[in-house]
């Protein structure tokens, strides 16, 4: 039984929420790179899923001219969006990793394939049923494969996280938790939906991943260095003043780095390729495995980590392993180079 008073609560909202994230939109600086056309694209087509299933709910069982046709295509588009929405989801995921688009446009073409798959069969479903059926009364019912187009969007949903959890150290700690938090909701409204036909809350769950999500993107913007990808300098002293206050065996530790002769990369090459530099340290330093400490650019090309460390030599290792990546970074590129006399704070 369809109880159309809490779909249309639950998209409405949905929908009120999304409308508030693409309003804020314009507030942002950041507005018009790819992870945030990607992000926007998922806003789009949550609210028109949203509308597309009420409008769907509405005129299921009802006998007017044209709704019965109007039924299939309002169907055969959330099966599609619906799809859609997953597969751009992994998109998002890589880039937020990456920014790389040419490994995007190298690799999901194939990782598209279930999806156009899906869409096809979708369109295909006008003409013979495949994932569900309209009959001569205008009502909707599943088929045995309806199963499928769930399958395929769970497992490009958690192909996403999965992805995230694996080269969590390459971006640090702070994508992988909203990437949880986004997909709880989900999941809690598209199980529901799924074992109860006739309740709508799997894009009311997706709308609330996707403000968490947003949330994470302005705080990201707040305490996350663009160049490097390594944590502020302002969060690296909110840091220290927190760790220092904390009874722990551990003792706070701290190294500095910065480039050789960055001024003159700069006046040699421009601005540019010293940008490019810091994009070099800042991926070498999140290469640390750093489970209780952060690294951080401090200023200009100056770079800190910050370690509660057990002991003396466990700080000496990760100087040394900073030594070792950067030698090998310097073989390999011949760009730049730390200073050899890495200088190493001691115990704080």
């Amino acid at each position: 039984m369809i109880n159309l008073q809490s779909i249309l609560i639950a998209n409405c909202s949905a929908v009120l929420l999304m409308v508030i994230v693409l309003i804020s939109q314009h507030r942002t600086t950041r507005y018009g790179l790819l992870d945030e056309k990607i992000y926007y694209t998922m806003v789009t087509l949550t609210i028109l899923l949203c509308v597309a299933e009420t409008a769907a709910f509405i005129i299921d069982g009802q006998m007017l001219p044209g709704y019965r046709v109007l039924s299939f295509f309002l169907n055969s588009l959330l099966y599609s969006v619906n799809i859609t929405f997953s597969f751009v989801w992994t998109v998002y995921a890589d880039y937020k990793l990456f920014e790389d688009t040419a490994r995007i446009k190298k690799i999901y073409p194939f990782v598209a394939i279930p999806a156009v798959i899906v869409v096809a069969a979708s369109i295909v479903n006008w003409f013979t049923p495949v994932f569900y059926r309209i009959s001569a009364g205008n009502v909707y019912s599943r088929t045995s494969l309806y199963i499928i187009p769930y399958v395929i969007t769970y497992c490009y949903l958690i192909y996403g996280v999965a992805l995230i959890y694996l080269y969590r150290k390459k971006v640090g700690r702070y994508l992988f938790l909203p990437a949880v938090i986004f997909m709880l909701p989900v999941f809690i409204g598209s199980i529901l939906q799924y074992l109860f036909y006739g309740v709508s809350l799997v894009w009311l769950g997706v709308a609330i991943g996707l403000v968490s999500l947003y949330v994470n993107v302005q705080n990201e913007a707040s305490y996350i260095d663009a160049l490097s990808g390594l944590f502020t300098g302002q969060y690296l002293s909110n840091y220290i003043l927190i760790q220092s206050k904390k009874t722990t065996k551990k003792t706070l530790s701290g190294i500095m780095l910065d480039i050789d002769q960055f001024k003159s990369i700069n006046d040699r090459f421009g601005h540019q390729v010293g940008d490019e530099a810091i994009t070099f340290v800042g991926e070498i330093l999140r290469s640390v495995a750093l489970e209780d400490g952060i690294a951080a650019r401090y200023a200009g090309d100056e770079f800190v980590i910050v370690h509660m460390a057990e002991d003396e030599k466990e700080v000496l290792q990760i100087i040394e392993y900073l030594r070792k990546a950067t030698d090998r970074f310097n073989e390999k590129s011949g760009i730049i180079s730390f200073r050899r006399d890495v200088r190493y704070s001691g115990f704080m």
